[in-house]
């Protein structure tokens, strides 16, 4: 039984592509073994780590609670904190 519907077979059949291929590129982008060079380790956060010798201080910021609930959905879609979120915002100003 087959994982596409007839909408994908057409996309598949438009761009010369058949269901073998697309399972055997999916396969092998989902292995955390394979090294295919597309993806490697991700490190969250690592540009904005501080010199060792800078303490990290903390900063208060009000805001509507639209525009958190904005910032918490964006932080989640890129899976880091909120204040990663914002420190790399305010670093891009």
């Amino acid at each position: 039984m087959s994982d596409f519907n007839e909408r994908d077979k057409k996309l598949l059949e438009k761009f010369g592509m058949t269901e073998e291929q697309v399972s055997s590129d999916v396969e092998r982008m989902e292995s955390e073994d394979a090294g295919h060079g597309i993806t490697g380790p991700i490190y969250y956060g690592l540009h904005m780590l501080p010199k060792r010798d800078e303490r990290m201080v903390t900063v208060t910021i009000k805001m509507p609670e639209s525009q958190l609930e904005q910032v918490t959905a964006a932080a989640k879609r890129y899976h880091i904190s909120r204040s990663e979120y914002i420190r790399r915002h305010l670093t891009n100003a």
